[in-house]
């Protein structure tokens, strides 16, 4: 027997994924319910039923990407402040290795201005929560004796996060800015040690964020 509860969480699902595929893409403002309508096959209405107002998808989509940061940044919490760094790298990496998208973050905040005040505050609510891990992640690093920096690691966490929210968009033009502003932050916080490693690293952290992204909300 069907279960009708089951088949609108799986119509839910499928409306939020093809509304983050095309708000990564294109930005919010850039898509309507006819977009995704079109996509499903189905009326506007049939998209208005799980989300009446378009400020109701993206408070949606918001929740679930910070679900999913969350469930990401636990499961790196045992690995060493250089190895969680990688990690933290990974997640750009996925972003641009899918159509040169850019990061949720970065999405949020090009936008910001004319986003609804309720998807504002869960917007707000999300990149706190990216910029705290990587300025928990230097802070370890240091205290920890793996990294070393001058500044405070408030500062250097700020950075880091900026720096990667900000080269996915510069990759988008030239491909080679990724790697090189990777690097340029490894050399900044002091282990510089570019070798092969940091390829493997690279190849195995995309491989273990890919469920990260794909399953479940």
């Amino acid at each position: 027997m069907n279960d009708p509860h089951a088949a609108r969480q799986d119509t839910r699902k499928i409306i939020l994924d093809l509304a983050e595929a095309l708000w990564l893409g294109r930005g919010f403002n850039s898509f309507s319910y006819q977009h995704i309508s079109r996509e499903l096959g189905v009326k506007n209405a049939a998209i208005h039923y799980h989300y009446p107002r378009k400020t109701d998808l993206g408070v949606a989509l918001i929740e679930r990407y910070r679900r999913r940061f969350a469930r990401f940044a636990e499961a790196q919490a045992g690995l060493d402040p250089r190895e969680q760094l990688e990690q933290y790298f990974s997640l750009t990496d996925a972003y641009h290795d899918q159509d040169q998208r850019i990061c949720p973050s970065g999405v949020l905040s090009s936008e910001y201005q004319t986003l609804p005040e309720e998807m504002q505050e869960a917007a707000r609510a999300f990149v706190a929560e990216m910029r705290a891990w990587a300025v928990t992640i230097v802070r370890d690093g240091r205290e920890c004796g793996v990294m070393q920096y001058p500044g405070s690691p408030e500062a250097m966490g700020e950075l880091v996060f900026a720096a990667l929210q900000g080269v996915l968009q510069l990759a988008r033009l030239d491909t080679a800015a990724l790697p090189a502003v990777k690097q340029q932050v490894r050399c900044l916080l002091g282990f510089a040690d570019a070798d092969p490693h940091h390829e493997e690293v690279h190849d195995n952290t995309k491989k273990s964020h890919e469920p990260h992204r794909r399953q479940g909300e």
